[in-house]
């Protein structure tokens, strides 16, 4: 008599070793696919916060220029304005960039960019005083008027 082969146990593991397997490979597809897509949405995010502290800096230059202009003698304008030190957990650098920049289409344009993710953006500006040309890290701003030079710059608060 031939001894039986007990052999029935074995498809079990086997079942369950291959469900380990597929869903492994499955799970590790999900997080690849999710993170790149985190990523893209953590750049626009980037570029939208960028946006709206570039227009907001623009809008402080705008009033200085006015304000400068309006009176005609030797006027002091300090507008000093508070905007995130980080934008999406990114430090970011705002730029007076003139049109050499290949970006800047205009006269004079700030530049706001961060490393990581590395995202640039410009913003025009639409001074008639000159804006001198610097840089300052994200965070507080001032923006003065130089009645010596008769330019607007802008300066870490």
């Amino acid at each position: 008599m031939m001894p039986l082969r007990d052999d029935r146990a074995v498809s079990t593991v086997v079942g369950y070793t291959l469900t380990l397997g597929i869903m492994t490979l499955l799970i590790t597809g999900l997080l690849v696919a999710a993170g790149g897509f985190v990523e893209d949405q953590r750049e626009r995010t980037v570029r939208a916060e960028l946006q709206v502290v570039g227009q907001q800096i623009a809008a402080d230059l705008d009033v200085a220029d006015r304000l400068a202009r309006a009176d005609g003698t030797d006027t002091t304008v300090e507008i000093h304005s508070q905007h995130p030190e980080r934008v999406t957990g990114a430090t970011y650098r705002v730029e007076v960039v003139d049109d050499a920049d290949d970006r800047c289409e205009f006269d004079r344009c700030l530049k706001l960019s961060t490393d990581d993710p590395e995202v640039v953006v410009t913003v025009r500006i639409g001074t008639v005083t000159t804006v001198e040309l610097g840089s300052v890290s994200g965070g507080g701003v001032v923006v003065e008027y130089d009645a010596g030079s008769d330019t607007l710059v802008i300066d870490d608060a």
